[in-house]
């Protein structure tokens, strides 16, 4: 797989207390793959299909705080494991990733 990455904002779910989300704007700094081997990606070499979260961990490599006065990103404050503790935090990601991955 390549190395390369880029950058997508998004907004994603944490947990405020029971039952209760917060969405936050990041900046995700994804870990680029071939296009043309995204149908191997999302699937076990069983055939079986990778959850969101394994796949969200395997390309998140970093949140960032949005663009700020500055023009500039900052690490934030929660991690790439703090976000994909929610299911549908991951499947966010994942589906951001996707729709944002450079086709060339």
């Amino acid at each position: 797989m390549s190395t390369t990455t880029f950058f997508c904002n998004l907004s994603v779910p944490i947990l405020v207390g029971e039952d209760r989300y917060k969405y936050i704007p990041i900046v995700g700094v994804f870990r680029s793959i071939p296009f043309d081997q995204v149908d191997e990606w999302v699937m076990h070499p069983d055939g079986q299909p990778r959850s969101d979260r394994e796949l969200a961990a395997e390309v998140l490599v970093e949140i960032r705080k949005p663009l700020g006065s500055s023009g500039r990103t900052a690490p934030h404050a929660f991690e790439v494991g703090d976000i994909l503790q929610l299911d549908r935090a991951a499947a966010i990601v994942v589906s951001t990733f996707l729709a944002a991955l450079p086709r060339v």
